[in-house]
């Protein structure tokens, strides 16, 4: 009995020591979680994370880092990858949470990562940097009608870039009240349902006709039946939002239907030069001409009120580490959301997740996308709206192709930087 006794001591003690020495590790730093898409389908929204993770460190390290609880400590930004797997989302999340003891949470890289991610952290109590995912899925999925304590979100709503597509048609000469037929394609998922929803609603309200074949299971391969409904119907426009693989199968099955459209608008599948240079390969070059909505690039107007860094300087840094290669547009986010974590807790003072989540609402920064404010609420979503353009992508002189902005009537502080071209997509 002594011997049973002793045993359970020895093994408190030990648990006990075991804790304490967690605890006093993880105070060394500020934890912060970060779940990417490093690979699969979304992969190309992950690209540049783990360097704008260094830029940010290595910013931190030479301020000496954030004063915090009266101690000055590092940041420690905790990566997994998602595998751009929703399931794993919300499985990396609470990794970081329970067993990485993060202190914030970041939930980046369009719905179908965010909303798991966000949906962790509001129930463990975590203060979340909730960041580039449109805002009407993220606050049906996250808040659902219920007020959000720990989350806060920013990008623009489907309302906003609804007029961005609607104002890219008029640029190709489909402007609204004259009965063109857009032929609309969203997976059946949390984002396409979204969009699908403003999509149905709007059209008609602008005077032109919605030709909808339905939504469909995020995946598919086979799209003939919605190309047939396409050229039966004689769409003038082609708009949705979709994966890259989903829209490249949508795309081939309408080749091969004979679908002519006169433009054609597509979100999150045409937003990164190595998603459009799969689709050019694929398809011989008959994708030129896409036209899909811009959020950032390194030539917008907007610097870092944290780091003092321009949008043109951190591009530049980009290219100049990696291969010549533009930063993304998803970069500039991911660089928004570690901005907006660090100016939180250097106000918060306290790795308190009280005091965080009060210093998180209370954001009002010069980021890198440009001003973040959590002055909006959507189903209980707290959220700020992110700038928003319509671009391009077109054929440059060296045979590469360029997203070349050609409309700013969503937020007319974007400089355009070229007009709507006629190209192989657009046929009519």
């Amino acid at each position: 009995m002594k011997k049973r006794v002793l045993a359970v001591v020895l093994a408190l003690t030990l648990a006990v020591g075991i804790f304490g020495a967690m605890t006093a590790s993880a105070a060394d730093t500020i934890k912060i979680g970060y779940v990417n898409p490093s690979t699969g389908p979304l992969a190309g929204n992950g690209e540049g994370a783990q360097w704008v993770i260094d830029q940010i460190t290595k910013w931190v390290d030479e301020q000496g880092g954030i004063e915090v609880d009266g101690e000055k400590k590092p940041i420690e930004v905790i990566l997994y990858d998602s595998e751009s797997d929703s399931a794993k989302c919300s499985e990396m999340a609470q990794k970081l949470i329970e067993e990485n003891q993060v202190d914030m949470m970041i939930a980046i890289q369009t719905p179908e990562t965010v909303i798991p991610v966000a949906s962790t952290a509001e129930r463990y109590g975590v203060p979340c940097v909730s960041i580039q995912a449109p805002v009407n899925p993220v606050a049906a999925n996250v808040a659902g009608g219920f007020e959000c304590e720990w989350v806060y979100h920013a990008f623009w709503t489907i309302e906003n870039v609804y007029e961005c597509h609607k104002a890219l048609w008029t640029a190709a000469g489909y402007g609204p009240g004259e009965g063109y037929k857009v032929g609309i394609t969203f997976a059946s998922d949390a984002d396409g349902t979204a969009w699908h929803d403003i999509f149905v609603e709007k059209l008609p309200e602008d005077g032109y006709v919605c030709v909808d074949p339905g939504q469909y299971p995020s995946g598919s391969n086979d799209f003939t039946s919605l190309a047939n409904t396409f050229k039966a119907e004689g769409i003038d426009i082609l708009a949705g939002t979709n994966i890259p693989p989903d829209f490249l199968n949508v795309f081939k099955a309408c080749l091969a239907a004979g679908v002519e459209v006169g433009c054609i608008t597509m979100g999150k599948c045409c937003l990164l030069p190595g998603d459009v240079s799969v689709l050019e390969n694929d398809t011989k070059g008959l994708a030129q001409g896409i036209m899909t909505e811009v959020w950032w690039t390194p030539n917008y107007p907007f610097s870092s009120a944290t780091t003092g860094i321009s949008s043109a300087e951190l591009g530049a840094a980009y290219s100049a580490d990696n291969d010549g290669r533009e930063m993304p547009q998803p970069a500039g986010y991911a660089y928004a959301s570690l901005e907006i974590a660090v100016d939180a807790l250097t106000r918060a003072g306290s790795t308190d997740p009280d005091a965080i989540r009060e210093a998180l609402a209370a954001t009002d920064l010069d980021t890198i996308v440009g001003p973040i404010k959590y002055d909006k609420e959507m189903m209980g979503l707290h959220y700020g709206d992110t700038v928003l353009a319509g671009g391009q992508w077109q054929l440059q002189e060296d045979g590469t192709e360029k997203l070349v902005v050609i409309d700013n009537t969503v937020y007319d502080g974007i400089a355009i930087e070229g007009e709507f071209v006629p190209a192989n997509a657009t046929k009519k």
